[in-house]
């Protein structure tokens, strides 16, 4: 449910994993002595097979090396619909055509990230920092109405808020947690996402508003969360 307050350092706060643990950086196809149709050729053969995550990741290196194959290549990774493709489509720039569709279509569906052979939670987690902005005042008082249980946590010496909604063992009751609620978050998030330190966690994913996938594509996250999370089950 909406968990509790507590007091953490980043990274030990158990409800959201450290930002460590995300994508590395894309790293550029390795150096080779070969011609752009043996490099097509290799995407070509990876994207005639089942994606397994090494699969995944070359697809993400190799998408500069073979521009013309982008599309399919964020086409394969859009239908792979597992955490290791959401990993590489996070390494391609979220204006690539398609990129930010295909992780809505992801997360929409349940997707979660995989560490260490397990399944992260599914939920979803705003987290910031106190501001002396003029606006603050009023942002974290509908915080803290609309979700009673927000989180206080210091980090780095400041003091940090984090609303968190889920884990849910059944769809039914994480519906009843965001029911009514909708309009808040995205509200929040679209003016707490101007200030510095402001990160966005969805099933295992971590996104700093100030990183490549900004508030404005961020918003895509938590509407396919959101979504999914008040949908009739089948």
């Amino acid at each position: 449910g909406l968990l509790g307050a507590a007091t953490a350092t980043d990274g030990a706060a158990s409800a959201s994993p450290p930002a460590s643990i995300q994508p590395a950086p894309l790293q550029p196809a390795p150096l080779r002595l070969r011609s752009p149709a043996q490099a097509l050729a290799e995407v070509d053969a990876l994207l005639a097979e089942p994606l397994v995550a090494a699969s995944c990741d070359r697809l993400a290196a190799l998408t500069a090396e073979v521009p013309g194959r982008a599309r399919a290549i964020v086409r394969a990774l859009a239908e792979a619909r597992h955490g290791a493709a959401v990993d590489a489509l996070l390494r391609l720039p979220p204006s690539a055509p398609g990129v930010v569709e295909a992780v809505y279509q992801a997360i929409r569906l349940g997707v979660r990230r995989e560490l260490g052979g397990a399944l992260c939670a599914e939920h979803l987690a705003l987290e910031f920092r106190g501001s002396r902005a003029r606006a603050f005042p009023d942002l974290l008082a509908r915080a803290l109405a609309a979700f009673p249980a927000l989180e206080r946590l210091e980090v780095d010496g400041e003091r940090c808020y984090r609303i968190t909604i889920g884990p849910e063992p059944e769809r039914r009751a994480l519906r009843r947690l965001v029911s009514g609620h909708e309009g808040d978050l995205l509200y929040l998030h679209g003016r707490l996402g101007r200030l510095r330190g402001t990160r966005l966690w969805i099933n295992g994913w971590c996104l700093p508003a100030d990183g490549p996938w900004t508030p404005a594509h961020q918003v895509h996250w938590i509407r396919a969360w959101l979504d999914r999370a008040t949908a009739d089950e089948a």
